[in-house]
């Protein structure tokens, strides 16, 4: 068994200073883990006095092996948290170097955040203070660690093992750093923002800043749609929406049903730029990928959409009209 195995996996405590008290009773609950070594744990409140704290945190965050998201609404609004740990966190869990579990402590506005599509535990996402039994909704949540670090912690490959997907020169690195802070501008945006004709607004704004780095940032497709982050995935469908993909077009249809109405419509718009942006053996993949694409919308937990019903009503009747203009049967 190799030393990593051996010494368990390092686990980092990501959490707002108001939710101590809650840190320090799960840490409680995981304490058997501890006493097997099957984690160690650690957290900003072991910064020895005279230590260099960002310096510190930043070292622990990129060797931890497990980072847990202690999630409250505390949490969403501390700019350290939501900004440096989480970026760190969710930057190593698209390498391959670490895994990333959201514990929701406090009912908060979880679902909009960059880690929306990661497993939140308790998993009937019901947060753990306002628990009938916050007893048993923290040992289910050691339940749900236990099974994760009892197997080897993540080993990823050596960077020349690695997909060509991770190994990008400068210039790349460049364009990946201003499309994520768009990416979190439009994040924190959303969340901050109540619903209002000015947030929508400020995230086309946002949404066309992206847009506009579509040629450059097209090589960073594959990384942007796999992402955990909505707004990542919100920079992918900018792309589309200027480079059409036969490829692509099961990651647009999933977001009409699965995203939030703003990202599902530009979505739909990037299903029509593809009728005017695709070659016609193309068609038949790009009806179904429209006839799917109305099918979720209709049931989606939205209910009844009108912006992205009519550009999907226009897209099918455009795509009807170059299928009968060049003979390509719609099946």
């Amino acid at each position: 068994m190799n030393e990593k195995v051996n010494k368990g996996w390092r686990v980092f405590y990501s959490y707002s200073h108001k939710d101590a008290e809650l840190r320090d009773t799960l840490a409680t609950y995981l304490a058997p883990l501890v006493q097997q070594k099957k984690i160690a744990e650690w957290y900003d409140r072991r910064i020895e006095p005279g230590a260099d704290w960002e310096t510190e945190i930043k070292t622990e965050l990129e060797s931890a092996d497990l980072i847990l998201l202690l999630v409250s609404a505390e949490f969403l609004a501390s700019e350290y948290c939501f900004g440096v740990e989480v970026e760190t966190a969710l930057a190593r869990l698209k390498r391959g170097e670490v895994k990333v579990v959201p514990v929701l402590l406090k009912q908060c506005l979880w679902r909009e955040s960059r880690f929306s599509e990661l497993q939140i535990i308790p998993r009937d996402a019901k947060p753990i203070a306002s628990s009938v039994s916050i007893e048993e909704a923290l040992t289910n949540v050691a339940n749900e660690i236990s099974k994760l670090v009892s197997v080897a912690p993540p080993s990823p490959s050596p960077p020349d093992k690695q997909p060509e997907l991770y190994r990008f020169d400068s210039s790349l690195d460049l364009v990946r750093g201003q499309v994520n802070s768009y990416a979190r501008l439009y994040e924190k945006t959303r969340q901050h923002m109540r619903a209002s004709h000015e947030r929508t607004s400020r995230m086309e704004e946002i949404f066309q800043k992206m847009r506009a780095l579509a040629a450059a940032s097209y090589p960073l497709l594959d990384e942007l749609a796999s992402s955990p982050s909505p707004g990542e995935r919100l920079a992918a469908v900018a792309i589309l929406q200027v480079f059409s993909s036969e490829r692509y077009l099961p990651f647009l249809v999933q977001l009409v049903g699965k995203e939030k109405p703003f990202v599902g419509y530009h979505a739909v718009k990037a299903l029509h730029f593809g009728v005017g942006a695709s070659d016609p053996r193309v068609y038949p993949q790009l009806s179904e990928a429209i006839r799917k694409a109305k099918e979720l919308l209709d049931s989606a937990a939205v209910g009844f959409d009108a912006d992205r019903q009519t550009v999907l009503r226009t897209a099918e009747e455009e795509l009807q009209a170059n299928i009968n203009s060049v003979g390509v049967r719609d099946s």
